[in-house]
C-alpha cells in the first residue's frame, strides 16, 4: 500500500514523485543526503535497490516520512474483523488503563505472570505474532496491580512490566501498529530506572535508538548507545547486552558510511562471545547469539553497496538456526541484496525464496524485498514466471 500523496509501485516512483513535489534535482538531492549523483539515478531509474540509509537520507532532505518513500502507511488498521485485529484494540486499550486496572480472572502471582512472559517469548522467537497480541494486554492489567508494592517487590513488579512493554512494542511493531508501537517503547523507556536494575536502562537505549535507524541520525544514535554503556558492568547478562549494544552500533556506523567502525564493533562483539560466552538471551529481546553476531557481520557491507563483500563474508559462514527464524530470515533478504548489488539474479531469487521458507511474515512485509524484487525485474528483459509468482506471493505489483 503506497501513500496517496506520492504515486507508484515502488520508492524508485515515490522518490521521484517526492523530489519533483519539493522542486529538488537528482543533483541536489545527492549532495544534501550526501550520495553520489549516479546512486540517486540508479535508484530512481530502479536499477539499484535503495538501501535503508539511501531512504533515511532521502526522506529527511524532502522533508518526509520513511514510510511514505516504502509505500506504507505508519497509522495502517487492520481493517478485518479477525484475531489480530481483536488483539490489537485490545493491546491499545490495555496500554491506556495504567492507572485504571482491570485484571480477568483471579489475581495472578507475579510468579505465574514471569513465566507466561517466558512463553511469549518464546512465540515472538516462533514469529507466533497473533499469539503475543491475545496474551499481552491481559498480564499488562495484572502487572498494573503489582507495581506499586514497596520495596524489592515493586521493583521486581517493574522489571515484568518493562519486559511486558517491550514485547507489547515488538507485537505493535509486526502488525504495522507504529502509534502502539510508540507509546509501549515510551514506557519501557521511562520505567527502566525505576526497576532497580541498571541493564534495563542499557536496553531501552538500544530500542530507543531504532528511531535513530528510521530517521537517518546515526551518530546521534551512537550517542545514545555510548551513553547507554556506562550502565554495563563485567557479569555474564552485562557481557550480552553489551554484544546487543555493538550490534546496534555496527548498523548506525555502517548506515553513516563507516565501514571501519562498523567493523570495530562487530569485531568487539564476536569478542565477547568466544571470550566469555554469555548467556544468548538473558533477557527478553536480547539477542547475543553467534547467529546474531553473524548475521550482522553479513549485513553490514550491503549498508555500503558492496555486495562483492557481503557474498564473500556468506560464503564462510553458514547460518542456520530453527530457534531464530527471523534473524535467518532476515539474513537471506540481506543476501538477496547482496547479490542483486552483485549482478547475480539468480542468486538473488534463491535468497528471496530462502527467506520465504524460513520467516514467511517477515519476508512478506520487509520494505527491502519489494525493493529488490522491483530491481529484478527492472534489470530482466521479461518478467520469469517464478519472479512474478514471487511478486505475487508477496503483494508486489510488477
Amino acid at each position: 500500500m503506497h501513500a496517496p500523496d506520492l504515486p507508484g509501485d515502488s520508492v524508485a516512483d515515490r522518490l521521484k514523485a517526492a523530489r519533483k513535489l519539493k522542486g529538488v534535482t537528482q543533483l541536489q538531492l545527492a549532495q544534501r543526503a550526501n550520495f553520489s549523483a549516479s546512486l540517486v539515478k540508479k535508484v530512481e531509474q530502479g536499477s539499484k535497490p535503495p538501501s535503508a540509509a539511501f531512504v533515511a537520507g532521502a526522506a529527511r532532505v524532502l522533508g518526509i516520512r520513511v514510510a511514505t518513500l516504502y509505500g506504507t502507511r505508519t497509522s495502517e488498521v487492520l481493517d478485518e474483523p479477525s484475531r489480530e485485529s481483536a488483539g490489537v484494540a485490545e493491546l491499545r486499550s490495555a496500554l491506556d488503563a495504567y492507572d485504571d486496572p482491570r485484571p480477568e480472572g483471579n489475581p495472578l502471582t507475579l510468579d505465574a505472570i514471569t513465566a507466561r512472559l517466558a512463553v511469549i517469548s518464546e512465540k515472538a522467537q516462533a514469529l507466533r505474532n497473533a499469539d503475543m497480541l491475545a496474551e499481552l494486554p491481559n498480564l499488562l492489567h495484572h502487572l498494573y496491580v503489582l507495581v506499586g508494592q514497596p520495596g524489592r517487590a515493586g521493583e521486581l513488579a517493574r522489571a515484568a512490566l518493562h519486559d511486558a512493554y517491550r514485547m507489547s512494542a515488538t507485537a505493535a511493531g509486526q502488525f504495522r501498529q507504529a502509534d502502539i508501537a510508540a507509546i509501549a517503547s515510551e514506557r519501557h523507556i521511562q520505567l527502566a530506572p525505576a526497576t532497580g536494575d541498571p541493564l534495563r536502562v542499557a536496553i531501552s537505549a538500544y530500542h530507543r535508538s531504532t528511531r535513530c535507524l528510521q530517521h537517518g541520525d546515526y551518530r546521534n544514535g551512537l550517542r545514545l548507545l555510548d551513553r547507554a554503556r556506562q550502565h554495563v558492568a563485567d557479569g555474564p547478562d552485562d557481557r550480552a547486552v553489551a554484544i546487543q549494544l555493538d550490534l546496534r552500533s555496527a548498523v548506525l556506523a555502517a548506515r553513516a558510511g563507516d565501514t571501519t567502525e562498523a567493523d570495530g564493533y562487530l569485531s568487539e562483539a564476536r569478542a565477547f562471545s568466544e571470550e566469555f560466552a554469555p548467556p544468548a538471551a538473558p533477557y527478553y529481546n536480547v539477542d547475543a547469539s553467534s547467529t546474531n553476531i553473524v548475521v550482522h557481520w553479513c549485513a553490514a557491507p550491503v549498508e555500503n553497496y558492496n555486495g562483492a563483500e557481503a557474498v564473500r563474508r556468506a560464503s564462510t559462514v553458514t547460518v542456520v538456526d530453527p530457534r531464530r527464524p527471523e534473524r535467518v530470515g532476515h539474513h537471506h533478504i540481506d543476501m538477496a541484496r547482496a547479490w542483486m548489488l552483485h549482478g547475480d539474479r539468480g542468486r538473488t531469487l534463491d535468497e528471496l525464496n530462502a527467506a520465504r521458507r524460513v520467516a514467511p511474515n517477515v519476508t512478506r512485509h520487509h520494505p527491502s524485498v519489494a525493493e529488490t524484487v522491483h530491481a529484478l525485474a527492472m534489470s530482466e528483459r521479461r518478467t520469469t514466471d517464478s519472479l512474478a509468482g514471487f511478486a505475487q506471493w508477496a503483494g508486489i505489483q510488477l
